[in-house]
């Protein structure tokens, strides 16, 4: 009789954690890391590669696990900052509303290599063809079973082809490529634990308005300060406000005179 059991009894815990665990942990305490270890057994449980991530899942969740209504918030911001530090992937998340990650499904392919049968739907895959074991079936589009991973790949090769074949045939038609996204220059802690990205052409326009002033000097000494100070961060909507005060006292310092700037740098940041 075939073997039809989707998740796992148990899974593997590293004693070392990585990174991102600990730091989970080293924002919300030990309930932090309880929470991902119950997430993980919801993953492993149910599914075995994935679990759905909604309002109605985090009730059950809560529920199943004794966790009092006041804890929701909370619960919610763990999960977020699982998604934020890649435990969980992001992309998954916003397009699909489900928990997995690189990791958990090779794991979960360790774990069934033995199996006749194991089903994964094409659209949750984060393993690379190499990563996925040969008992796989493909659901793809959660209707078509691709037989193997052979067929899957000879599918994924002829339609590769045939959209090459399609681009030589309307080199005049195509969309003009996006340029690529720039990186900011630097990002500014806020309160919400968020953060503003200063680009290039914010610095060229504060270089005009305060030249006596090293712009970028200055941007290093405000996310300095932000950073030692995360009470008095600012707000999305006042962080340019901070910034532009900041800089017009530096552009009024009289030359020669470093300290009387810094005491009114100090009582516009206390103030």
């Amino acid at each position: 009789m075939a073997n039809n059991k989707v998740g796992l009894d148990y899974f593997e815990l590293d004693c070392q954690l990585e990174d991102r665990i600990r730091l989970i942990q080293a924002e919300f305490g030990l309930k932090g890391f309880a929470v991902v270890v119950k997430l993980y057994q919801k993953i492993y449980g149910g599914f075995g590669y994935y679990c759905e991530w909604s309002e109605d899942s985090l009730l059950l969740f809560m529920s199943d696990n004794g966790i009092p209504g006041d804890s929701r918030k909370l619960i919610q911001e763990i999960v977020q900052a699982c998604i934020r530090r890649n435990i969980f992937s992001e992309r998954l998340f916003h397009k699909f509303s489900i928990l997995t990650s690189h990791g958990v499904q090779k794991r979960y392919m360790n774990a069934t290599s033995r199996r006749e049968k194991v089903s994964m739907k094409k659209e949750y895959l984060l393993l690379s063809d190499g990563e996925i074991n040969s008992n796989v079936n493909i659901i793809a589009d959660s209707v078509c079973i691709i037989p193997d991973n052979a067929d899957r790949i000879a599918q994924r090769r002829e339609e590769e082809s045939r959209e090459e074949e399609r681009r030589g045939k309307s080199t005049f038609c195509t969309e003009p490529e996006k340029p690529p996204s720039v990186p900011p220059v630097i990002s500014l802690p806020l309160n919400d634990k968020t953060f503003h990205d200063i680009s290039g052409s914010d610095v060229e326009a504060w270089k005009e308005l305060y030249p006596a002033v090293d712009i970028l000097k200055e941007l290093r000494k405000m996310k300095g300060w932000l950073d030692s100070n995360p009470a008095k961060r600012k707000t999305g909507r006042g962080i340019r406000r901070f910034i532009n005060g900041w800089l017009a006292r530096e552009q009024d310092k009289p030359h020669g005179a470093a300290g009387q700037g810094r005491n009114g740098v100090e009582a516009f940041l206390n103030g």
